[in-house]
């Protein structure tokens, strides 16, 4: 399986539009459709009653008025802050609101599992995991999608569990993961290079059928055409609009 595209190498929206847009919010998704983005990447973790909201960081304090841990909040208590500015109050999104917006335009998800494994977070984990499918399932968002994360237990649990379905992404080097078990290379779909602009590294991937993908540190024009030329076939970006332009004029769009 792979995912369907028309232009050499995509683009994802990182957070959104995280540039101009707040991230992570249903503000920044829209910007980043309209620029053209063929993907979203976005972040997901459970509130402290089990609903599937967007979120990167493991705290509320950067990104939204509030302050403490996002898991010991209630859906409620997270709806309630400002994830936006002072004068344009955003609210923390779901899942579900995500994949509507996604289905109603056709773009692709990049679907980050920030509950990492522990021993003592294993059942939320794996909870977080199911609850995901569950709900990529009801939008029939399977074949476009990716499942991503730094955590390799979560990488791996997906391609057992769900034999195969899921397309998934690492990073690469694979020591930039945690808990690697099983050697990547068995199961991913996609691996992240991040800025690192080493031949070696597109070259071991690509021999493997997995693909290069490069992340938002690589934003000049002259570093996407070198990341483009050695076999990178997405970008995610934080300005998907100047992104897109950059690649019109190296020829990868």
């Amino acid at each position: 399986m792979k995912l369907t595209y028309e232009d050499k190498m995509m683009v994802a929206g990182h957070r959104g539009d995280s540039y101009n847009g707040y991230e992570n919010t249903m503000e920044a998704f829209r910007m980043a459709i309209e620029e053209g983005a063929d993907m979203i990447e976005t972040d997901v973790r459970l509130s402290s009653d089990g609903m599937l909201v967007l979120m990167h960081d493991d705290k509320v304090d950067r990104t939204t008025d509030g302050k403490g841990l996002a898991k010991e909040k209630t859906f409620e208590e997270l709806r309630a802050l400002n994830a936006g500015g002072k004068y344009e109050p955003l609210t923390i999104p779901t899942l579900n609101e995500l994949l509507q917006l996604l289905s109603e335009h056709n773009v692709l998800l990049n679907l980050e599992i920030k509950e990492y494994y522990s021993e003592e977070n294993k059942e939320r984990c794996e909870h977080c995991i199911d609850e995901c499918v569950k709900l990529i399932e009801k939008y029939r968002y399977a074949d476009k999608m990716v499942f991503n994360s730094f955590d390799a237990y979560v990488l791996e649990y997906i391609a057992e569990k769900y034999e195969g379905r899921y397309l998934l992404h690492g990073f690469y080097p694979y020591s930039s993961m945690q808990n690697v078990k099983r050697n990547p290379d068995e199961y991913l779909y996609c691996a992240c290079i991040f800025s690192d602009r080493k031949p070696e590294n597109y070259q071991y991937l690509q021999e493997r059928g997995i693909e290069p993908w490069i992340g938002a540190g690589v934003t000049k024009e002259g570093h996407l055409k070198e990341c483009y030329e050695m076999g990178a076939k997405l970008v995610t970006t934080n300005f998907p609009a100047d992104c897109i332009e950059k690649l019109k004029r190296i020829g990868a769009r």
